[in-house]
Formats: structure tokens, C-alpha cells, sequence
């Protein structure tokens, strides 16, 4: 740990790999046989990968060398012994560079024994794909390494290295089908060692490689030359519209695109027109609402009105059918590309809650036509059933899982980064600062990450999936956020800062890690899950009842807790902090969407509601608007929390000091248009209330009327000796402690919210 400044001059944090290796990375590790097991047709392709890219790409190397009728095995390079190299005569390494020059952590033993034992590589043919940063001195070092290494032991080049930077789709398409090619020809006596002397264009390349007759064959190897490129826009709240756009992506690459992946968030609404072929996946958010990433792009498009002429789109919205603006943001984007002009491939597709079988059924029919297009912008629909059977010569099906959303181009920013270190063995704790530029679409977390991996190793925090993980919350610039979903440049103030802090109201276990076990104690002893009534009730298989519900109740049950973190609900309030017997919010939140639930049985309900008027159940909050200060989540919570009140002095009658306070205050005002804080206390705490509180000092001051704060001198005086002070406010009180005064704090914001 460090506490001070450090500069990174003339470099941006290595986020090389930074998309996120899915939880299925482990896929890419399998045998492509569509060919009879011929040994000299085998090529075995070795990674070498850090987070992920460069296994990914072996994995589409190897789905790619199906077409060159090359039986491709994908191997963890750190599974292998230096002899191991010898056991094909086709070798590909696919690499990347970590830190400064380092082989990745999977390589890094490998190299060290190769270069111990030296093995002849006499009978092997290779090529070396490398993936760097060129901010970097050391640029693709571990690739050029392994190249110079296999050189000297023997091996034959059949192609040059190819030196691919942070965005190394495009020169790894060249390379694969370039050396593809190569590897192949090997059998026939020709090895192409110069580059110059292999086929240019890498689309035409793979389209020659398709199982089609004759002229056919020409006339999609034809459709295939030139841009092939394919834009994926995706506007996502919860992280869906997202994931289907990566998996697209993935398919894609089968019909000879390359594809792009785009956040609707900053994309540039001038560059529309360009994307020839363009897919839109989108969400719809609440009634009828673009998802937050994709309202600036949506405004921007409806003023500007550019000319889509040319562009071919298809559309698939994500919806919910118990809305009744179903779909609405996803039939919007379709009608305003037709009505700027653009060419629709494909009918819009829309999907329910279980969006996977329709967004199937899309992908395979718009995937193909949109490949029809050719460079120039023409559709040849004529060529749409080869095009598919070119796709479909694939017997690989889309992975299922988690997929972090595609790389999207923003400006590059120059941050001040603040970090909040906590040292629990030393009992230390302060600030580091790290000077450094960083792609605006980079996430907190991915931020953090880059620190962690080149500047200090021992930074903690709690990684997410990339989708909004509850407990990946952090303080960023005085706002609770998630650090795995949220942007840079969502955050990042005017002049460059982020500051970030672990979430108040837990213990700090490390730097920006907390302690969530105490909310999940009380989470635990709350019991906010499912208690449906077994005589209502529909059934499981093992007999459970697990209740009906309308599509009504459904909707205001998911608006009414409607937050993506209960956690960082708990960090919104300014009591937890301080009262360690107080649930939190976000306990209170999660019993009253309970009783909110028509499945709940009666008798759970009325325990819910019992826990919530206890003590330490929602009075217990001083002040609700420390809570909706905190955007749409905590304005969700703080209605909720404020529903739960209403509920129980409508149950109770307006029983006990809250509900006697909201009866005075209504009475006091009605009857006189003013409000008597003296009275008010009298009537609202009661006899018993006043003498409790007689030796603190409260009651004191208020027979004696010393309520007025602020204002002349004079009203002070007057207060001695015209009591009662009339209206007012509670000036800070000097004396010793009041009893429950969070109950008091509460009772007096409900009627002053200055207090």
C-alpha cells in the first residue's frame, strides 16, 4: 500500500484485455472435428491469455479452420511440456503481453522451460499471432519472443507474426485466414513464408473456402470482398439487451462479418450513416422508456434527423408483456430508422421476459440476410440460402452464460483518481492518488482493476460479473454505485476527479471492501422470502405453495422495488451508522414488497408488519430523505419506506408517538394555520413521554418555550416570558442525551424537514 501520487506519464492503464472472460471461457477448449481424424491435417493452436481475448481467439481460429478442412485443437499453453511443440506439424501461438513485456501468467512456466530445454522443432510449421498496447515500450513482446524462439529451434515461419493492438479483431481476421491458408497448403508443397504472397483480402479467402458449386461459389466469394463489417448498437438497463448483442457478435463471424459491439451511450450519432448493416437489440424500461444508456443517442437522432439512405437494420426488443407499452423502445428505434430512410432486412423481433428462444429465432434469419449485403450497400437477397448454408456450416452453437457487453470507442479521458486505502494489520488508513488516462467507457471496476494489475497488487474491492452486481457497490464522487456496471464517464466530475470510498454503515475489511455480514445476519432473521398461502396457492411438484399473481399486482410489486442493490440501499441511510440495533432500509424494503405480494399468506404479512412497527424496524430511520437524495433508487426505497408508515398508522389508527404526531400536526394546522411546538410535544409524548424526559432537559425547554432558533435576539426573550414560543423550531439540544432520539430526529423532519 501506498499513500501519495502517482504519475502515469504517456500511458494508458493496461485495459488490453479488459473485456472480461465470461464464466464459459473454459468452452473454447475443445476439438473441431468436422473433418475425418487425418494426423496431417491437424493444427494445434496454443494460448497464451491473461483475461481471456487471446483465447477466445484461439477458439475462433480453430472454428475457422474448419473451412480449410484443418482438424483444430485448442490448447492452454500452460498445459503443455517444451517437447510437447513437436507433436504436430502445424503450430499456431496466440498471445497476449501483460505489464511490461511479461508473458501471461498461463505462459510465463512454459517459456521459462522451453528456453531451459531448447527442443528441436525441426518438422514444425507455425505462425505467431500476438495481441499488445502500443502505449506500451514493449509492444507484443511475449509474441515476438515466442516467434525468435521457434525460429532458432528450427521450426519453420509459414506466415509473419502478426502484431495486433488493443483493438485486434480486425488484424487477426487477416492473419487467420492468411495463415489458415498457409498451414493448408502445406500438404500440396506450397508454403507461403511472405506475406505478400498470400491472398489480400481475408473475406474472399474464407468465402473460396465454402462448400458451394461453381458459379455460386464466385458469386459469394464476391459478395464476401471488401467491408464486411457489421454494427451491433445495444441500449440495456439490466445487462440483457447487452448480452445478446456479444452473443450476436459471436455469431456473426460465421457469415463472414466483423462484427462491432456499441453502448448507445456515447456513440456518435454522426456515424450512423456509415454502419451499412447495423443491428439494434434494445430493452424497454419502465412505461415505454428508452434504457438509460440509450435516451442521449435517442434525443440526439429525433433533433438531428440524419440520413440513413443506404443502411440495412434489423431490430430485437426485450420487453415485458405486462406492460402496456410493450417492446416500445425497440418498435421506436425501428419505425425512425425506416423513416430516416434506412432499408429493413428483417420484421422487428419481440420478446418476452424469456427472450432467448425469439432473440434465436431472429438471429438466425437476420444474421444471414444482413450478410447479403454487399460492400457497395446493395442487399443480394438471390444469395441468402448459399449465405446460410455458409453460416450453418458451423456445428457450433452459441455458448450460454454470462458475456461482458462488446467494446465501445470513446474519447480517451485523463482521470485523477482518489482511492480511500485501509490497512486493518497496521490500523492505518488514507488516500492514494493515481494520475492516469483510461478509455471513457471503461467501468469502475475496470479502473480499479488496471491500478491493481500495474500499480499497487494489494488494492482490495469486491469484483462483479459486469451486470450490476449488488454487492460491488462503492462511493464514487459522493454517489452509492455499482462499480461493475457503471461508466467513467458517468461519474467523473468537471475537472477530471473520482474519489472512491467503501460504502458507510458497514465495517471496512480493506481499502474499498466492507463487511456485509451483519445485513445479512439481519436479512437472515427477517425472512423476507416466500410464504404463500397454501389454500390460494398453486403447487410445486414437492407439494410447495407457491401462490398465484395478477399481472397488476406483478407491475407494482416490480416498480415498488424496483433497486438493484438492497446493500447499497442500506449505505443510504444516515442512521445504520450510528445505531447498531437499526435493520437498515433495505431489510424494511425487502419485508414490505412481501407484504405487498398477493401470494404472501396472511399470517406472514401480519408478521412482517409487526417487524416493521418494531423499534428498530422503520421509525427507526431518522430521516427518509437521506435516502431519496440518492437518485431513482433511493427515491424507490424512500417511497416504499414511506408507504410502510402510511400502512401502519391506517392499521394502528394513528395509535402510539407517530401516528399521535400526524393526528396533532393535521389538527394543530387545521385549527389554527399554524403549528405550536409545544403543544405538539405534549400531545404527541403525553404525560408519561414528558417526565421521562424531564431530567434531559427537553421538557424543560419546552414549558419554558425556549423553542425559537434563529431570528433577533428579542425572540429569545420573549420566549421567557411569554411562553409557550408559539411556532418554531427545536433549537440543538446542550443537555445531556435525549432517549431514543432517532425517534425524535424522525418525528420532528416529518413536520420540518430543515432540522
Amino acid at each position: 500500500m501506498i499513500f501519495g501520487t502517482i504519475f502515469v506519464h504517456n500511458k494508458t492503464l493496461s485495459l488490453r484485455e479488459s473485456k472480461q472472460p465470461s464464466k464459459t471461457t473454459a468452452v473454447w477448449k475443445y476439438w473441431v472435428s468436422s473433418m475425418p481424424e487425418v494426423p496431417d491435417r491437424q493444427l494445434t493452436i496454443y494460448f497464451g491469455s491473461q483475461t481471456g481475448n487471446a483465447e477466445e481467439l484461439a477458439g475462433k481460429t480453430a472454428k475457422l479452420a474448419k473451412k480449410f478442412n484443418l482438424q483444430a485443437k485448442v490448447v492452454d499453453i500452460g498445459d503443455v511440456k517444451p517437447e510437447n511443440f513437436a507433436d504436430t506439424k502445424r503450430v499456431f501461438i496466440i498471445t497476449s503481453t501483460w505489464g511490461e513485456g511479461e508473458m501471461p501468467d498461463n505462459a510465463e512456466s512454459i517459456w521459462v522451460s522451453t528456453c531451459e530445454q531448447n527442443p528441436s522443432l525441426g518438422s514444425v510449421n507455425f505462425s505467431i499471432c500476438a495481441i499488445g498496447d502500443t502505449s506500451y515500450d514493449e509492444f507484443c513482446k511475449a509474441g515476438l519472443d515466442w516467434d525468435a524462439k521457434f525460429n532458432q529451434l528450427g521450426a519453420t515461419r509459414v506466415h509473419d507474426i502478426q502484431l495486433c493492438d488493443v483493438d485486434y479483431e480486425p488484424a487477426w481476421q487477416s492473419w487467420a485466414n492468411s495463415a489458415l491458408q498457409a498451414m493448408s497448403d502445406l500438404d500440396t508443397g506450397t508454403i507461403m513464408v511472405d506475406e505478400s504472397e498470400v491472398v489480400a483480402e481475408t473475406t474472399t479467402t474464407q468465402a473460396s473456402a465454402v462448400a458451394t458449386s461453381g458459379e455460386a461459389s464466385e458469386e459469394l466469394a464476391a459478395l464476401m470482398s471488401g467491408d464486411r463489417s457489421l454494427a451491433i448498437l445495444f441500449g440495456s438497463q439490466t445487462g440483457n439487451a447487452a448480452g445478446l448483442a456479444e452473443k450476436t457478435a459471436k455469431l456473426a463471424a460465421d457469415y463472414g462479418l466483423v462484427p462491432k459491439v456499441y453502448d448507445m451511450d456515447g456513440f456518435d450519432t454522426s456515424t450512423l450513416a456509415t454502419h451499412k448493416r447495423t443491428l439494434i437489440i434494445t430493452s424497454t424500461w419502465g412505461e415505454g422508456e428508452m434504457p438509460d444508456n440509450a435516451e442521449s443517442l435517442w434525443q440526439t437522432v429525433n433533433s438531428q434527423g440524419p440520413s440513413l439512405s443506404g443502411v440495412h437494420f434489423s431490430v430485437c426488443a426485450i420487453g415485458d408483456t405486462a406492460y402496456d407499452e410493450f417492446c416500445k423502445a425497440g418498435v421506436d428505434w425501428d419505425e425512425k430508422y425506416q423513416s430516416l430512410g434506412a432499408s429493413k432486412v428483417h420484421d422487428i423481433q419481440l420478446c418476452d421476459v424469456d427472450f432467448e428462444p425469439p432473440w434465436s429465432l431472429w438471429v438466425a434469419e437476420a444474421l444471414p440476410k444482413i450478410a447479403c449485403v454487399d460492400s457497395s450497400g446493395t442487399l443480394q437477397i438471390e444469395l441468402l440460402e448459399q449465405m446460410k448454408a455458409y453460416g450453418n456450416s458451423s456445428d457450433d452453437d452459441v455458448v450460454s452464460g454470462d458475456y461482458a457487453p462488446g467494446v465501445i470507442n470513446k474519447a480517451e479521458l485523463t482521470v485523477t483518481l482518489e482511492i480511500f486505502r485501509y490497512c486493518p494489520t497496521a490500523a492505518e488508513s488514507g488516500w492514494d492518488t493515481v494520475v492516469c488516462a483510461i478509455p471513457a467507457n471503461a467501468s469502475i471496476q475496470d479502473m480499479l482493476t488496471a491500478v491493481k494489475n500495474n500499480v499497487d497488487g494489494s488494492l482490495t474491492f469486491r469484483a462483479g460479473d459486469g451486470t450490476g452486481s449488488p454487492t460491488s457497490g462503492v462511493r464514487v464522487n459522493g454517489r452509492l454505485v455499482l462499480a461493475d456496471s457503471t461508466s467513467i464517464s458517468d461519474v467523473v466530475s468537471a475537472d477530471g476527479r473520482i474519489k472512491i470510498e467503501p460504502l458507510s454503515g458497514y465495517p471496512v475489511i480493506r481499502d474499498l471492501m466492507v463487511d456485509y455480514s451483519k445485513f445479512e445476519e439481519n436479512r437472515m432473521k427477517a425472512k423476507p422470502w416466500m410464504s404463500s398461502s397454501p389454500r390460494e396457492g398453486e403447487y410445486l411438484i414437492n407439494g410447495m405453495a407457491v401462490g398465484v399473481m395478477e399481472s397488476e399486482d406483478a407491475v407494482k410489486l416490480h416498480t415498488a422495488s424496483d433497486v438493484m442493490s438492497y446493500q447499497l440501499v442500506h449505505s443510504m441511510s444516515d442512521t445504520v451508522a450510528y445505531d447498531s440495533k437499526y435493520e437498515g432500509p433495505g431489510i424494511h424494503l425487502q419485508r414490505w414488497n412481501r407484504v405487498n405480494d398477493p401470494r404472501s399468506s396472511e399470517k406472514y404479512k401480519n408478521s412482517l408488519i409487526a417487524s416493521l412497527n418494531h423499534p428498530t424496524g422503520v421509525w427507526g430511520e431518522a430521516d427518509l430523505a437521506s435516502i431519496s437524495r440518492y437518485g431513482p433508487e433511493g427515491k424507490t426505497a424512500s417511497n416504499g419506506l414511506n408507504d410502510v408508515r402510511a400502512y401502519i398508522l391506517n392499521q394502528t389508527n394513528y395509535r402510539g408517538p407517530h401516528g399521535r404526531l400526524v393526528k396533532w400536526y393535521g389538527r394543530s394546522v387545521k385549527w389554527t394555520g399554524k403549528l405550536n411546538e409545544t403543544t405538539l410535544y405534549r400531545q404527541v409524548l403525553g404525560p408519561v413521554g414528558l417526565i421521562s424526559n424531564i431530567f434531559d432537559g427537553v421538557s424543560a425547554r419546552m414549558v419554558l418555550g425556549f423553542t425559537r432558533t434563529g431570528g433577533p435576539p428579542i425572540r429569545s426573550l420573549q420566549a421567557l416570558i411569554l411562553p409557550p414560543a408559539g411556532i418554531g423550531k427545536i433549537p440543538n439540544m446542550f443537555n445531556s442525551k435525549v432517549k431514543n432520539h432517532h425517534q425524535v430526529v424522525g418525528l420532528f423532519n416529518e413536520i420540518d424537514q430543515r432540522f
